[in-house]
């Protein structure tokens, strides 16, 4: 299986998970308490199937965008084997002899897993010509949505404005979340077919 036909399997797989969130999966399952926490599903999410629903959304899309970037990270390190001139990592001369033969490899991988989301979107804008331009852009955008996610305890900070205001909840639909991973897989075979 190639890193992109894993990528593609792990976006199908969430589709799945997506398909949980409608309302009445949950209003079949809003009484369980299968792991006898004392609190059902409703309970859980105070009674709100709006919770429900962003939990199941937010949730496909960290686990998604994970899968994306892993991909990303592993075409940066074919290109930086293949043409390791593009490599800016510097090694110690004890790294060289340590490595060896190997030397080319272990630099990519550093290269490729130390740089950031927009940094390796960046080296991959200029070491892949004709990418489309307007995914480029609305992956960065999920990035921010997955930062505040991520640290920001789901709450938009002034790089997601307008779209939200400065500390309003992140609320994202099953619609867009399966939008982003759409224009993941796009963007990832015009990757492969590059590589």
């Amino acid at each position: 299986m190639t890193d992109l036909d894993y990528l593609i399997n792990q976006l199908d797989l969430l589709i799945g998970f997506l398909d949980v969130s409608d309302e009445h999966i949950y209003k079949q399952i809003k009484t369980h308490d299968r792991f006898k926490l004392g609190l059902t599903i409703e309970q859980l999410y105070d009674y709100k199937y709006e919770n429900y629903l962003n939990h199941i959304t937010t949730s496909a899309l960290l686990l998604g965008f994970t899968h994306f970037e892993d991909f990303i990270t592993k075409a940066i390190i074919k290109i930086l084997i293949k043409y390791p001139n593009k490599n800016e990592i510097k090694v110690n001369l004890r790294t060289v002899k340590e490595k060896g033969d190997n030397l080319i490899d272990f630099c990519a991988q550093e290269q490729a897993r130390r740089l950031i989301f927009v940094d390796k979107i960046k080296f991959l804008e200029k070491n892949l010509k004709g990418l489309t331009i307007n995914i480029l852009n609305d992956l960065r955008d999920v990035n921010d949505i997955r930062n505040c996610l991520m640290h920001n305890n789901g709450l938009a900070d002034n790089r997601l404005m307008p779209r939200y205001t400065e500390n309003q909840k992140i609320i994202l639909t099953s619609g867009e979340v399966n939008g982003f991973g759409l224009q993941s897989r796009q963007l990832a075979r015009e990757i492969w077919a590059r590589i």
